[in-house]
């Protein structure tokens, strides 16, 4: 169910992640916006073989990218692990299949890669007004360490050591 991406799943990506930030938008988390993510960010996600999909029946429903790279902004945290570190980045689901646990999947499929390729924790930012994904993260034994300041407001950084 979980794959790498391929260029050929840039357009259901792509569509998905338009639905996504419309049902955001809807439910007042005002994080996504043309400016970012957008089809590019997911090209070069796909192109540096760094992308991830979960499908059902050949239907894209969820992605993600998986990779070492964080915004500056991180290097001025507590974290409490060291490096080597995966970074989980741009993880959405499908609107229609929000609440069945996709996440929860995607997120177990980060920690299993991890483990894989021998990294120290996994480490990602949530917006803070987004009550859901923060729920999540908590849920799932990932440790707030602090917040930045990005282009849209406050962040809230987690880590899970592995």
């Amino acid at each position: 169910m979980i794959r790498k991406a391929i260029q050929s799943d840039i357009i259901q990506a792509s569509k998905v992640l338009e639905e996504v930030k419309i049902d955001m938008l809807r439910e007042g988390v005002d994080q996504w916006d043309q400016e970012y993510p957008n089809e590019m960010v997911l090209i070069q996600d796909i192109d540096k073989e760094q992308a991830f999909i979960y499908e059902e029946q050949g239907e894209l429903v969820a992605y993600m990218a998986l990779n070492e790279k964080c915004d500056e902004e991180y290097n001025d945290l507590n974290w409490n692990t060291s490096i080597p570190f995966l970074v989980i980045h741009r993880l959405y689901v499908k609107p229609v299949a929000q609440g069945k646990g996709i996440s929860s999947k995607m997120i177990r499929y980060a920690e299993q890669y991890a483990v894989e390729h021998k990294y120290q924790s996994i480490r990602f930012d949530a917006f803070s007004l987004n009550e859901t994904a923060n729920a999540v993260y908590l849920k799932k034994g990932y440790h707030l360490v602090d917040t930045v300041n990005f282009r849209k407001g406050v962040f809230n950084c987690y880590e899970k050591a592995i």
